[in-house]
C-alpha cells in the first residue's frame, strides 16, 4: 500500500485524507495532491471497500457510477457501517492511460463506540522523549553449569564477553493523551525500551525525559511478594505504585471487583495462577488514572473475558485524554484499535514510525514474507 506515486517525467500524487479515524455518518474528503504536475492533465477514479468483504460487493468507486475517470480533484465519503476502510485513487494521464493508483486505510467507529484517538499536534506537552537510545547488555561467550564454574572462570580471568546490543539509537516522542504503539518480532528491543521509560534500566547512552506519573504492567508479578497473600500484595503494589493507604483503603473493593477475585483475597499470591496475577496487577494500576500507562503483552496472559474488559478499560483511559498510553502488543489488531501511532523496533533498529495503519501494514507484510 502506498500513499505517494511517482509520476514518469517528474512530480508526484499524495493522497489527503481529512481524519484517518471517523464515524459512521461522518464525512470523509479525500483528496489527491499533485506536486510538481498541473492537475487538469490528470483524471481520478476514487474507490472505498471495507476490508476483506470485496468479494461480498462491500466496495463502491465514482467509475461505477459515471463509466469513467473523471477531472474531479476532491471526493467526499459518507460510510454507513463500522470498520476498517481502504480508500484508493486511480490516477490516469488526459488520455486515459493509468498511471497507478494511491490508496490508505480509515477506521469506521460506530456511533457510540470507541474512536481511535487522532494524531496529536506538533505542539502538543511531550510526556516521553527518547533520544538516541541505545542499551548494550554483555553476554558471558561461555555457558556454565553452576556458579562455581563461573566464579572459578573470574578468579582466573577467563571470562570473557560479548556484546549484545539490545537498542540501537532509538528515537521518538510521544504527546499527552496519546495511545503509542510498539512492535517488533520477538526479541526486537520493544520490552527493553519499555523497561528504560519506566526507569527500570538505564540506558547505555542516550536520554529518556517522562512527565508524569507511571503505571508500569511490565513483567508478570513484578512489584509483587509471591509468598504474601493478594490482599497484602495490593497493598505493597499500591504503595510502590505511590498510592497511600487511605487511598488504596478507598479503592480496595473497587480493584477486587474489577479483579473479579473476591473470595480468593487471603489465599498467597503463589498459588495463583499467572492470569489471575495479571488480574490483580492490572486492576491496581488502573484503578485510578495514571499520567502514564505502560502495558506490555500483560493482556496476552488472561482469559478472552478478561482481555475484553482490560481493553475496555484501557479505550476508556484513552478517551478521557488524561492518560497517556504505551502498548507493546503482538496481537497488531490490538495496536489497530487503540493506538494513533506506531513505533516498530526490529532487532534493535527502529525501522518505522509513523500513523497506525502505514506501520501496521508495513508490519503485517513481514510476517507475509
Amino acid at each position: 500500500m502506498q500513499d505517494t506515486l511517482k509520476l514518469d517525467g517528474g512530480g508526484s500524487v499524495f493522497l489527503g485524507l481529512s481524519s484517518t479515524s471517523i464515524r459512521v455518518g461522518d464525512k470523509l474528503e479525500v483528496t489527491p495532491y499533485f506536486r510538481g504536475v498541473e492537475k487538469e492533465n490528470f483524471l481520478c477514479n476514487y474507490v472505498w471497500n471495507l476490508e476483506g468483504s470485496w468479494d461480498k460487493g462491500d466496495f463502491d468507486s465514482t467509475i461505477e457510477h459515471v463509466g469513467h475517470t473523471i477531472p474531479r480533484y476532491t471526493w467526499e465519503f459518507v460510510p454507513k457501517r463500522p470498520g476498517r476502510y481502504r480508500i484508493a485513487v486511480d490516477i490516469e494521464d488526459s488520455n486515459r492511460r493509468f498511471l497507478g493508483n494511491i490508496e490508505r486505510w480509515v477506521i469506521v467507529a460506530g456511533k457510540n463506540s470507541f474512536m481511535r484517538p487522532p494524531v496529536p499536534p506538533a505542539d502538543a506537552p511531550t510526556a516521553v522523549l527518547a533520544q538516541d537510545v541505545s542499551m548494550i547488555f554483555n553476554i558471558a561467550s561461555e555457558q556454565f553449569n553452576s556458579l562455581k564454574e563461573y566464579f572459578i572462570a573470574a578468579a582466573k580471568h577467563e571470562l570473557t564477553f560479548k556484546e549484545f546490543r539490545a537498542l540501537d539509537h532509538i528515537s521518538f516522542e510521544v504527546k499527552h493523551g496519546e495511545a503509542f504503539g510498539l512492535v517488533g518480532t520477538n526479541g526486537s528491543g520493544k520490552s527493553t525500551m519499555l523497561k528504560i521509560i519506566a526507569g527500570v534500566l538505564e540506558p547505555s547512552s542516550g536520554k529518556v525525559s517522562v512527565s508524569g506519573t507511571i503505571a508500569p504492567l511490565i513483567e508478570l508479578g513484578a512489584g509483587f511478594d509471591m509468598e504474601l497473600t493478594a490482599k497484602e500484595n495490593i497493598y505493597l503494589n499500591g504503595a510502590l505504585l505511590g498510592y497511600r493507604k487511605d487511598f488504596i483503603d478507598e479503592h480496595f473493593q473497587d480493584i477486587v471487583d474489577f479483579a473479579e477475585l473476591d473470595g480468593f483475597m487471603d489465599m498467597p499470591l503463589k498459588n495463583y495462577s499467572s492470569g489471575m496475577v495479571a488480574r490483580i496487577a492490572f486492576a491496581i494500576a488502573t484503578v485510578t488514572e495514571p499520567d502514564i500507562l505502560i502495558v506490555d503483552e500483560t493482556l496476552s496472559v488472561g482469559d478472552f473475558l478478561f482481555q475484553q474488559k482490560c481493553e475496555k478499560r484501557i479505550k476508556e483511559l484513552v478517551e478521557s485524554d488524561n492518560v497517556t498510553v504505551l502498548l507493546v502488543s503482538h496481537d497488531i489488531s490490538l495496536v489497530e484499535r487503540i493506538c494513533d501511532r506506531v513505533c516498530w523496533i526490529e532487532k534493535g533498529h527502529m525501522r518505522m514510525l509513523g500513523e497506525t495503519d502505514e506501520v501496521c501494514e508495513a508490519y503485517r507484510s513481514l510476517e507475509r514474507d
